[in-house]
């Protein structure tokens, strides 16, 4: 009965929102509840085609991402993990002799857990003086016959060497099964001292 008095009494020209507003609320909740669920089918259908995806793959390739194989689809790479730094010193414990450690490699300073390659990496293979510090020079001449190729000293390289580093580098950083865990703090080269000569006795190197 008021709000009919209330009415009568408004001035000319007034005009009662109340009913437009309530109206406007309802039709905007709405709106927003049929964005929301429009985005939980997208979702829903994303997942069921990614899970019917790896299915698929396995049955085909017997892998989850049909035979792909990267950094990305090495769950490894999804663990948390703080990144150490490593002494020189610190980082030749870890040359697979202790079966208690991974094996580690350094090229460039970054340092790999290499350990899933140990038939390549460990004890008794032909390139276990890779592991346990940071022979980058070999990386790239491919010297694994002489002690002072095994060092992080480049100086003297070629471009083709110092790009076959920097390819080495990139395959270890992008590798399937193996993971970086940190960098090693390498002494620095006295800019005096004699570089290492040629090698006669490159051989091709794993991956």
């Amino acid at each position: 009965m008021s709000e009919l008095k209330q009415r009568r009494n408004a001035p000319r020209g007034y005009v009662d929102n109340t009913s437009a507003k309530h109206s406007h609320g309802t039709s905007g909740n709405a709106a927003r509840a049929d964005r929301i669920a429009w985005w939980r089918i997208v979702i829903r259908i994303t997942l069921t085609l990614l899970a019917l995806n790896i299915c698929l793959s396995f049955l085909i390739t017997e892998t989850p991402f049909w035979g792909h194989k990267s950094k990305w689809t090495n769950w490894r790479n999804y663990i948390p993990r703080k990144q150490r730094v490593f002494t020189q010193l610190e980082l030749a414990q870890y040359d697979g002799t202790d079966p208690e450690k991974p094996i580690l490699l350094a090229i460039e300073g970054d340092v790999y857990d290499v350990t899933l390659g140990s038939g390549f990496y460990g004890p008794g293979s032909s390139y276990h003086l890779f592991a346990g510090r940071d022979a980058s020079r070999a990386f790239g001449t491919n010297c694994l016959s002489r002690k002072d190729h095994l060092t992080h000293d480049t100086r003297g390289l070629s471009e083709g060497e110092l790009a076959g580093i920097r390819g080495w580098h990139r395959l270890f950083d992008n590798h399937q099964q193996y993971v970086k865990v940190g960098v090693v703090n390498l002494d620095p080269i006295d800019p005096n001292s004699p570089i290492p000569p040629p090698c006669d006795g490159a051989k091709a190197k794993p991956i």
